[in-house]
């Protein structure tokens, strides 16, 4: 038996890639790799219990209990190579890491850690924080983490915790503190594809890390997850999260924010109506020192190790913005009002039909806001 443990980090692919498992399980258990399925989410149940961190994620501790103990169990009757792993347990702790290969000692681990270039990470990290609910223009997302990493042993003694964005994203010190309990050699960085390149090459590259056979899975089988928003429809979201934490259209509790604001605003019909790639929002210009030093300093860590990679490292150079390229903050033509998109989430969570357009001849897109002002 050989486990192969993905731990992410996120936004590199890892939506993909474990959507590309579990449509493929039957596939890969015929050639002879199991993808254990427990329940729906014990995966992502599983790494929450290892980090011990069921309440940010409004879970109680009862619902992940047990849940990677029973995984491991599956995993040891195989007669295989396993895959198992959630982006969850990038961040893990050497402690965190010890704790989750205990259950698996005395049989060959390979942890895979995929890593994107920090241009792209940047922009998708704050995306994905307005997503859930934050309120932060990129200029304050660059000011309050980019810019403000106080370094790896960040804490109470050394003046503060580490920005969030950089303790997910240090891809070298994932590989550091992985390679506590498993070997350098068998703890793997796989490079996500640069601009433009398929999706596909990202399965080939971490299927070479899992030492699998690529065929098992048609990796055309899977659209890329988690479409990039536009800034036009960035700006909207940053907008109806202030109407929201402000509470004038009402409140939203966590499950609901995530239901209707994330999954079915942003993820659902922004994402699919969005303005195109040509608006993106991109890394400015400006940002090529910070993130190019913490790259170089990162290369020459791995450089000075043992561990195997898969794909270009020159695709882990920066992508920014050129120049004359917008900002993510500067200004987008009117759209729609986020005080009426806000009341019209709040009613939807509740169940009440969304209020009335202000002009009832005006078509509302999607049944949920109305069609954008162009100009």
């Amino acid at each position: 038996m050989r486990v192969v443990l993905h731990v992410g980090l996120p936004k590199t692919g890892t939506t993909y890639l474990q959507s590309l498992l579990a449509t493929h399980r039957d596939a890969l258990r015929a050639g002879g790799v199991l993808h254990p399925f427990l329940r729906p989410g014990a995966m992502f149940h599983a790494a929450v219990e290892l980090r011990g961190s069921a309440a940010k994620f409004g879970l109680a501790e009862s619902e992940v209990a047990g849940t990677w103990a029973a995984l491991c169990e599956r995993a040891r009757a195989h007669d295989g190579p396993v895959l198992l792993g959630h982006e969850v347990l990038a961040g893990a702790t050497p402690e965190q890491v010890a704790a989750t290969l205990a259950p698996l000692d005395g049989h060959e681990v390979d942890v895979v850690v995929t890593a994107r270039d920090l241009g792209r990470q940047a922009t998708a990290h704050w995306q994905e924080e307005v997503k859930l609910g934050d309120t932060r223009s990129f200029a304050a997302f660059e000011a309050g983490e980019l810019r403000a990493d106080t370094g790896r042993d960040a804490g109470p003694d050394a003046g503060g915790v580490r920005p969030h964005f950089w303790h997910a994203q240090d891809w070298s010190w994932a590989l550091q503190r992985w390679s506590t309990a498993v070997p350098a050699a068998r703890v793997h960085l796989v490079v996500c594809p640069g601009p433009g390149r398929e999706p596909a090459e990202l399965w080939r590259r971490f299927a070479a890390a899992a030492r699998l056979d690529p065929g098992l899975v048609d990796a055309e089988a899977v659209a890329p997850a988690n479409p990039s928003l536009g800034r036009s429809e960035v700006a909207l979201l940053r907008a109806v999260n202030a109407e929201l934490v402000e509470g004038r259209a009402g409140r939203l509790d966590r499950d609901a924010y995530l239901r209707v604001v994330k999954r079915e605003l942003a993820e659902g019909e922004l994402a699919a109506h969005g303005s195109g790639a040509s608006d993106r929002p991109r890394a400015p210009y400006r940002l090529a020192d910070v993130l190019g030093e913490a790259t170089e300093r990162w290369l020459a860590e791995l450089a000075a190790s043992d561990h195997p990679v898969h794909g270009d490292l020159a695709e882990l150079g920066p992508v920014l913005g050129g120049p004359d390229d917008p900002d993510p903050d500067a200004p987008v033509p009117p759209g729609e009002d986020p005080a009426r998109i806000a009341a019209d989430l709040v009613a939807r969570a509740a169940g009440a039909p969304a209020a009335a357009p202000e002009d009832p001849r005006r078509p509302r897109r999607g049944g949920l806001f109305r069609r954008r002002l162009r100009g």
